[in-house]
């Protein structure tokens, strides 16, 4: 018996891999072996190899500070309370499955797998220059390697000018789970933003619309500007560009702009060029008269030869609007939620995380 089972042990490994992560998790009550290969980090890539694409879910939260499960996919548009197993973190941000999460501790971290609910409490390094924490970023991509990054951007406490600061950059490696300086200094406008990164491609972006968006290269190690993108106004005129935001969706870089004028709202979508070269304009759609208070929640790239669509929140509504049929649906109705408070909005854009099912370690 033992012989017939070792022999038909790659063909179980074949049939697991096809499941879906979450499946997998339950899978591996069935027995210790079933749990040793599930558990094996071969398997775990394999895994992230024939799955590259999940459709991303959302975790949504509040300005109470509670968060929600939305899969925008679902024909059953319902927000799902959601919770980390660990108490008393806060989400800053999300990675192709994983979750980087803030301790209560200021200098503790956790990186966080929402499918397997493991987790990794990361400690910062001391410095006794620069003390000030500006921001982190997960990096992961696990169709290229099953290890992940954090990149933490720290600034000295007292800035140079009313300008600038000076800064630099650590990065954390999960494969040697060290840190390690990697930009001894550069310096940034005072008001840069680094704490709503995107990661595309092993670099990291920030948004820091209407001032120049940055990138830092993780594998080459250089920092730059992103190009600016061309506002498509009206006529040629001007209006009021605003709630401009980056998000990574298949291996590209998007920059979304609301841009209103005269009482009508359009929304200009653009993807970046693979040399960092310029902005393409892929959508300029005229939505009609959307409220000030409005936020882009996701923007979800569709396959091939079907609709592209964003997700809108306007308060007491979040609608799905489609760039092919060029019209709005509303999808989830907030009225009746605890958190509503009419003439606000429920979610802001940088309270929005991605992920999808992974079985990657942490």
């Amino acid at each position: 018996m033992a012989g017939i089972f070792l022999l038909n042990e790659d063909v179980v490994v074949v049939i697991l891999l096809h499941l879906p992560a979450k499946s997998l998790t339950r899978f591996k009550l069935v027995c210790k072996h079933w749990l040793s290969i599930i558990s094996a980090q071969q398997f775990c890539h394999l895994h992230a190899l024939r799955h590259p694409k999940p459709r991303p879910s959302l975790i949504l939260r509040t300005h109470t500070s509670h968060c929600f499960y939305f899969n925008p996919a679902s024909s059953n548009h319902k927000l799902v309370p959601y919770r980390v197993a660990i108490q008393n973190s806060k989400v800053l941000n999300s990675c192709n499955g994983l979750l980087l999460l803030q301790s209560v501790h200021p200098v503790e971290y956790h990186v966080y797998n929402s499918t397997t609910k493991q987790s990794r409490t990361i400690s910062l390094t001391d410095s006794e220059d620069f003390t000030k924490i500006m921001g982190l970023t997960l990096a992961f991509d696990p169709s290229k390697s099953p290890h992940y990054k954090i990149v933490c951007v720290r600034a000295k406490m007292k800035p140079p000018s009313a300008r600038e600061r000076h800064c630099r950059i650590e990065v954390f490696d999960s494969q040697s789970l060290t840190w390690r300086v990697c930009l001894e200094s550069f310096t940034a406008p005072t008001g840069a933003n680094f704490c709503t990164g995107v990661h595309c491609n092993d670099v990291i972006h920030w948004d820091n619309y209407p001032r120049a968006h940055l990138y830092y290269n993780i594998s080459k190690n250089v920092i730059g500007d992103l190009p600016h993108a061309q506002v498509p106004w009206r006529g040629g005129g001007g209006g009021a560009a605003s709630r401009c935001q980056l998000q990574e969706s298949d291996g590209l870089l998007y920059h979304f702009i609301i841009v209103s004028h005269l009482g009508d709202t359009s929304i200009a979508v653009y993807q970046l060029q693979e040399d960092y070269s310029q902005w393409l304009l892929k959508y300029h759609d005229e939505v009609g008269q959307l409220p000030g208070r409005s936020r882009i929640l996701s923007y979800i790239k569709g396959e091939e030869g079907q609709s592209c669509t964003m997700l809108i929140h306007v308060p007491g509504k979040i609608t799905l609007y489609s760039f092919l049929d060029k019209r709005s649906e509303e999808v989830v109705d907030l009225t009746n939620q605890p958190f509503y408070r009419e003439d606000s909005v429920q979610f802001d854009s940088r309270d929005v995380f991605h992920f999808g099912e992974t079985l990657a370690p942490v």
